[in-house]
């Protein structure tokens, strides 16, 4: 049986990871708004984007563009998108696990991983990708950094289809590992809105998807990024909240504890005393 300083020590110690525990949980609760707030201010731009791409590629049978292209997949390319700490449950389980799936059963032709989870859990298997990168943080420039380095390899035939791996927060108490292809592009994909105003291009509707379908990858692959974060700190918003809360139960059933064993000791005492004193008037 744990003595009592060993009960006041664990304690101490409970209160002091509930300690850290909110306090994480109070960051992630801040940063998330943060991130929901630009993920919001982005929406309007790309919804426009994706109505004008529909509008140029709507009712034109012919491919209008290399990135539209549709070809017999050999040659995959996969993005991974993880985190690059932990303490936030099973968001990159979840995802590494879905993913190692296709990666074990056919190995991609070019793989590419971001955060530094993804990238140690391939290395424990002896998987090196092709490009990688930790301590990220959602930002154009790193969209189009990728952007252009995956319609490089679609666009020279080096990989016939691009996936991508990331989670998704549906609500802000769940997250889903999603996989998705973002190339070829394909109309369907585009056609989410009915009766658009239509518009009329200068000089052709050829010279404007050279401009606006690089855009719109970017602004997929940017939309992924900014998911992928809002995700990974709603689930370590609940991790953390589960947590202190864990760690609050567990406090007050140990403080029970405490007081249990130190009533306990005192009646020990007391009856001891008691039958002292009886011995010595019993022996007089």
């Amino acid at each position: 049986m744990s003595s009592l300083k060993d009960i006041k020590n664990r304690i101490k110690s409970v209160r002091n990871i509930q300690q850290i525990t909110k306090a994480m949980k109070m960051v992630a609760a801040s940063r998330i708004r943060k991130a929901e707030d630009q993920l919001k201010a982005a929406r309007p731009y790309a919804d426009k984007l994706k109505e004008v791409v529909f509008d140029l590629t709507s009712g034109m049978d012919e491919v209008l563009h290399p990135l539209m292209e549709v070809r017999p997949v050999k040659n995959v390319a996969i993005l991974v998108v993880s985190s690059d700490k932990g303490l936030c449950g099973a968001y990159n389980n979840n995802l590494l696990k879905m993913a190692w799936k296709e990666l074990d059963e056919t190995p991609p032709h070019k793989l590419v991983a971001v955060g530094s989870k993804v990238v140690k859990y391939l290395a424990r298997r002896g998987v090196k990708p092709d490009e990688a990168r930790i301590n990220w943080e959602p930002q154009f420039d790193m969209a189009q950094e990728y952007a252009n380095l995956l319609t490089d390899w679609f666009v020279s035939g080096e990989v016939d289809q691009v996936v991508v791996y990331y989670t998704q927060a549906v609500t802000s108490m769940t997250q889903e590992p999603v996989r998705e292809v973002i190339l070829p592009l394909q109309k369907e994909g585009l056609d989410q809105e009915a009766g658009a105003i239509p518009y009329e291009f200068e000089p052709s509707a050829d010279a404007a998807l050279n401009v606006l379908l690089p855009r719109y990858v970017r602004n997929v692959i940017f939309r992924i990024l900014m998911e992928s974060k809002v995700a990974e700190l709603a689930a370590r918003l609940k991790a953390m909240s589960n947590a202190t809360d864990n760690a609050d139960k567990l406090a007050d059933e140990l403080t029970l504890q405490f007081f249990r064993l130190r009533q306990e000791a005192i009646t020990t005492e007391i009856l001891e005393i008691c039958s002292g004193a009886e011995a010595l008037a019993a022996s007089r």
